[in-house]
């Protein structure tokens, strides 16, 4: 899985919203928070849409990352996730039936 690089992307709503450009979708979103934040002259409602949306625009950035997810939906939407193994919080591994499955804990590999 490709690492988020909080690097490739500034928390300022120029930035976000030349990242967003790759998904137009979430651009559209985001200029429609951050125009009603900025209308009302809300400087608490400016930087939640800030910090709403950076982690997207970082995921725009990041090289490969999004069509990574891409191509991990369209495995699950189309069945074929049965191999795939998924990891929660603490590296404990699961499969796409929510079973765990302990050989592939990455929590034990980081105590080691």
């Amino acid at each position: 899985m490709i690492e988020l690089d909080p690097s490739t992307c500034p928390r300022t709503p120029d930035a976000i919203s030349q990242a967003l450009e790759a998904r137009p979708e979430w651009l559209s979103a985001f200029t429609k928070d951050f125009m009603s934040a900025s209308a009302d002259f809300s400087q608490e409602r400016i930087d939640a849409a800030l910090d709403r949306w950076h982690p997207f625009a970082i995921a725009c950035r990041t090289p490969g990352y999004l069509e990574e997810i891409d191509e991990i939906v369209r495995r699950i939407n189309s069945g074929e996730a049965s191999d795939m193994i998924f990891y929660d919080e603490e590296g404990l591994a699961w499969d796409i039936e929510n079973n765990r499955q302990p050989l592939f804990d990455r929590a034990e590999e980081d105590a080691a």
